[in-house]
């Protein structure tokens, strides 16, 4: 069992608030959140240097995936293995990581989705397949999370949910807009042996300066499937022996 403090931030690509180009100040939000994973959506801009690479020195975690304008990509405490990103349609890409840690494997999962209802219908669509989040070898926990372009209901969220489950934390998820947060348009989605023990949207007058999302920030934590395992092992009846023969 492990656990590990997350976050998944909009950063778009920067730019704060005000229209000017400033990713340090989204990079002192997540240092001050001191997480071991970050999933960041919308980096790189045309108007200035945003470099990850920057960021993850900023706040003294690794860089992982692509550094181009408007990508997806990671920063991480653990090392993250096999980072590649595969196209979703309209633009999108999702950058798919393993992190290993303590002999555990989790899944990563991180994207940002389509606005539009059918166009966003038909990116879960390529997310569930086989080669994605339908892909048998995924035995491990997975964390697939980011901006999913939803206001509400719709474009493809209950199938999502037959396939994936909603992190329960924190209880209140809106995150956007800024000023006024009414709709959880970032999100956490989990499979397999892991869970939220706690979790905040991160509300602070900074945070509503430097990016037009809020970032979410989980603590999360995973299961040991081995204990079950041998439980069962240990708890099997012995095989009935036969009745001996009178005589």
């Amino acid at each position: 069992m492990s656990i590990y403090r997350i976050m998944t931030y909009y950063i778009n690509g920067g730019m704060d608030t005000s229209g000017a180009v400033a990713p340090e100040r989204c990079g002192e939000i997540i240092r001050c959140e001191k997480p071991d994973l970050v999933f960041l959506q919308k980096i790189g801009s045309v108007l200035g240097e945003t470099s990850v690479k920057l960021l993850a020195e900023q706040v003294g975690l690794d860089a992982y995936g692509p550094d181009a304008e408007g990508e997806c990509a990671y920063l991480s405490r653990y090392p993250l293995k096999n980072v590649q990103a595969v196209p979703l349609g309209y633009g999108s890409r999702c950058v798919k990581a393993e992190l290993i840690s303590n002999d555990e494997r989790l899944h990563l999962f991180n994207l940002s989705l389509s606005f539009d209802p059918w166009q966003r219908r038909e990116q879960l669509r390529a997310l569930l397949a086989d080669y994605l989040l339908g892909n048998a070898a995924l035995t491990g926990p997975v964390i697939v999370a980011g901006d999913f372009g939803l206001s509400l209901w719709g474009g493809g969220q209950i199938r999502l949910n037959e396939h994936l489950r909603r992190a329960g934390l924190p209880l209140w998820r809106a995150n956007f807009p800024v000023r006024l947060p009414v709709f959880a348009r970032d999100r956490v989605y989990f499979r397999g042996p892991i869970r939220a023990v706690s979790g905040k949207v991160v509300m602070t007058r900074e945070a509503k300066q430097a990016s037009t999302h809020l970032p979410l920030v989980l603590n999360v934590e995973t299961r040991d499937t081995r204990i079950a395992v041998k439980i069962r092992q240990k708890t099997r009846l012995p095989a009935k022996q036969p009745n001996p023969v009178c005589g």
